[in-house]
């Protein structure tokens, strides 16, 4: 009897637990919509995405370079407004669109270019928010938490408002997952009553998938699992035919068509800025498959991959940028879609093209110097797999706070501080508002140029700056500029050499040797060829240049100038550069190793020093003792007064005080100098005692102020220190 009525009365017991239980999840769902009460769902998805929109791009727009930045930008400027062809794989989807704002009146071209990179990345954020809004049940706090989390880190804020490739190619790979998410959480997805949906989003996913390979190569490792999950749909629900197949496979080609722009570029011949011939299907696919890079290689080089580091690259890179707790978190969506089932398709699929992109890439990026600008290079690669992690974190704070039963609205005030703190850490590294830097150091090295003057360069900061500022901004267009690893392809002659007005080429293309394979032409038949006009070298010439006969280089500023053996008189070298004298670099607390502006100030110290070593140089070559003496003189004279420049520029505020620091390496080729002239006059004895003694004073002076003024890194890479040391314990070494 007992059994019995333990048996009637157990199923209505857990009738009540279930409604309490409903009740209870229906009084939750009440008090977290009291935020925004009486408001659809779909309205309020739509007020969040506009409001990160608008919020974004004023953040951006109000942060952008309103110049040129460093890197690419200056090429893929050029390349739009000339309507020419980019770097490989020629960026087609870009040039476009950077062609189209390029016609909005508002400030220079880059700035214009700049600005589509802002609209860029405030379309990523809003497509990052919606999908989270989706995913989390319209979970508004979390969407907006994580949204903010990410496109204000200092990673993808930089980004988004420099004019590159990277900004556009956030936004396509957000706007597939934003339809791979509709596509796998459509009801159909389970069981198929209606096809006409889903059919719709696949086509939607093909058209998707090939407007981002018109972009950025890497968006594969996306397109790939994306297409592995229609044609799983297309099997598990008997939806597969060839007919099916083909209308997707044609879908998903038909932006390719974009690539058309390539060869229409190499027909023109308009553009004064284009890479590679394309009126050749060789040439085109060539240019499409990186060739010049190697297709599965990060750089051109024989450079072996290192797996490991590239591993602890990336880690290291994902802690400082999204934090810990965002790892975390995306842990456990992982682990709790796997235990629980929710959300398990899609979360399968960003884990699945996370691992695909880290592993793929990791295995292929070829740079073992992750240090300085190399660091700046490979970080971009980190963005998109960056966006897989955040919408995971989404979804994992979303399910700790259904375990945790934390209400929403007390997310709110976590909201508030994180995006001011965010605001707070980035805003004075990501505000670029008032950098001019790139231009500024352009015009100041064009400036110093004679009329008419032909520039070699090699490398993106000059090659890139200045074909930026000759053509798009029409400064010095007299000067012509050359990028030596141009000038050495095939077909640059045909293709370019017309726009190069004045300038006379030997040959079809530039080699280092003479090549009997190829009616090429050396740095010195190019030289003798265009003797009417001055010809520079500038900033890190390219490292295969041989020695010539009859030519060689002498500084001049940050470049060097190409003169006769023989016709040029190192003593009436001017004590003190008047144009470096006045220039001002970047200042070093504002931006990091990983940062082109750094570059500019290594420059500057180099162009600095250039000339000392140069005369220095010079002395050791010399057989002359008294114009060795001579030489030696001029040397520590140029290096003092140099170092000294710099000392009243940092007193009067010109220049960081940090940069001090790179003084240690004038005061380190004073003392060299100084010892160079006392050993000279010791052993050979062209003056009396007591020069020497002066000069044995003065090396010592100056290697006491390296030791004392240079960094412990710069002590421990320096071969000489040492040495050094050793010179000053012992004095009549």
């Amino acid at each position: 009897m007992g059994k019995r009525l333990k048996g009637n009365i157990s199923p209505q017991r857990q009738q009540q637990q279930e409604s309490q239980k409903q009740e209870e999840q229906e009084k939750q769902k009440q008090e977290e919509q009291e935020i925004l009460p009486e408001i659809p769902r779909q309205y309020v998805t739509l007020l969040c995405c506009s409001t990160i929109f608008v919020f974004s791009l004023s953040i951006y727009t109000a942060t952008t370079y309103p110049s040129l930045p460093g890197g690419d930008s200056g090429e893929l400027m050029v390349t739009a407004k000339e309507f020419g062809v980019a770097h490989p794989p020629g960026y087609p989807l870009f040039t476009i669109l950077a062609k189209l704002f390029i016609y909005i009146p508002v400030g220079s071209t880059a700035y214009r270019v700049n600005m589509l990179s802002c609209f860029l990345g405030a379309i990523t954020n809003t497509l990052l928010c919606g999908v989270l809004l989706g995913v989390t049940q319209g979970n508004i706090p979390v969407s907006l938490l994580i949204t903010v989390m990410t496109g204000f880190s200092r990673l993808f804020w930089i980004w988004n408002i420099t004019g590159e490739v990277f900004a556009l190619n956030n936004a396509l790979c957000m706007l597939l997952i934003f339809i791979v998410h509709r596509f796998l959480s459509h009801p159909t997805t389970t069981a198929a009553p209606d096809e006409a949906k889903p059919t719709q989003l696949m086509y939607c996913l093909a058209f998707v998938s090939g407007l981002c390979m018109t972009n950025q190569h890497t968006s594969w490792l996306l397109v790939l699992p994306t297409a592995s999950s229609v044609l799983y749909y297309m099997r598990t629900h008997k939806m597969f035919s060839v007919h099916r197949v083909t209308g997707l496979t044609l879908t998903g080609l038909s932006p390719m068509l974009l690539y058309l722009q390539l060869p229409l570029a190499s027909y023109l011949k308009t553009a004064r800025v284009s890479w590679g011939d394309h009126t050749t299907l060789e040439g085109f696919l060539f240019h499409f498959l990186r060739k010049d890079y190697g297709t599965l290689s990060l750089v051109k080089g024989d450079e072996k991959v290192d797996m490991v580091q590239n591993y602890r690259v990336l880690f290291t890179d994902l802690c400082k940028e999204l934090t810990m707790p965002v790892l975390f978190l995306a842990l456990f969506a992982v682990l709790t879609a796997v235990r629980t089932g929710r959300n398990i398709k899609f979360v399968g699929f960003l884990t699945f093209s996370w691992a695909a992109y880290v592993t793929f890439f990791c295995s292929l990026a070829n740079i073992t110097n992750v240090m300085g600008i190399y660091a700046g290079v490979i970080e971009r690669f980190w963005l998109q797999p960056s966006l897989y992690l955040v919408l995971l974190a989404g979804i994992g704070l979303a399910e700790m706070c259904t375990l945790a039963k934390v209400n929403n609205r007390f997310l709110i005030p976590v909201l508030v501080v994180i995006l001011g703190a965010r605001l707070h850490s980035n805003w004075g590294v990501c505000d670029q508002s008032q950098n001019y830097h790139m231009e500024n150091f352009g015009r100041h090295i064009l400036s110093i140029l004679p009329n008419n003057s032909i520039m070699l360069t090699s490398g993106d900061l000059s090659t890139n700056t200045f074909r930026y500022l000759t053509i798009a901004e029409a400064v010095r267009p007299d000067v012509s500029i050359l990028d030596m690893a141009f000038i050495g392809s095939r077909w640059f002659v045909p293709v370019l050499a017309h726009h190069m007005t004045g300038v006379t080429f030997p040959g079809v293309g530039y080699y280092p040797r003479p090549n009997k394979h190829f009616p090429t032409f050396t740095l010195e038949q190019f030289l003798e060829a265009n003797t009417g006009r001055d010809v520079f070298v500038c900033l890190k010439p390219r490292d295969d240049t041989p020695e010539m006969d009859n030519w060689t280089t002498v500084p001049h500023s940050f470049c060097k100038k190409f003169v006769r053996r023989g016709s040029y008189d190192v003593l009436k070298m001017s004590p003190v550069s008047p144009s470096l004298d006045i220039y001002l670099p970047p200042r070093t607390e504002l931006y990091g190793d990983e940062t082109w502006e750094n570059v500019i100030l290594h420059e500057y110290w180099e162009a600095m020093v250039a000339p000392g070593r140069f005369l220095w140089t010079t002395a050791e070559q010399t057989p002359d003792l008294q114009r060795k003496k001579e030489l030696y003189t001029k040397a520590y004279n140029y290096l003092f007064k140099t170092k000294t420049s710099i000392r009243e520029k940092i007193e009067e505020g010109l220049i960081s005080p940090t940069s001090w620091n790179h003084t240690a390496y004038y005061s380190k080729y004073l003392g060299v100098q100084c010892r160079q002239l006392w050993v000279h006059t010791t052993s050979r004895s062209l003056v009396p005692g007591s020069m020497g003694e002066k000069y044995n004073e003065c090396q010592r002076e100056h290697f006491s102020d390296y030791i004392a003024s240079a960094s412990p890194l710069a002590k421990t890479a320096d071969k000489d220190f040492k040495n050094i040391v050793m010179l000053l314990e012992n004095p009549g070494m």
